[in-house]
């Protein structure tokens, strides 16, 4: 099984220390997820992009400190939609 997109880009980019990697995995994050119509499918769209940045938390433990800024933000989007739905 392969890795989502923003996952792959955190990947690969993670441990670098490019300015603005960050920015440029929320975007990837924002576009999977825009891949989604409705709340529901993008709330579980959100909850596979935790279990494969969990699964790369495990192949690449150096990454632990930007998988888990990218968590966050996913936290975020997750928030975001429960509140709309609300």
């Amino acid at each position: 099984m392969s890795l989502s997109e923003p996952v792959e880009l955190v990947r690969r980019l993670g441990a670098t220390s490019r300015v603005g990697i960050i920015v440029m995995v929320e975007q990837s994050v924002d576009a999977y997820c825009a891949g989604y119509p409705g709340h529901d499918d993008r709330a579980i769209a959100l909850d596979i992009l935790l279990r494969d940045l969990a699964r790369l938390r495990v192949q690449a433990p150096a990454l632990d400190c930007f998988i888990g800024e990218v968590e966050n933000y996913i936290d975020l989007l997750h928030r975001d939609l429960a509140r709309e739905a609300a």
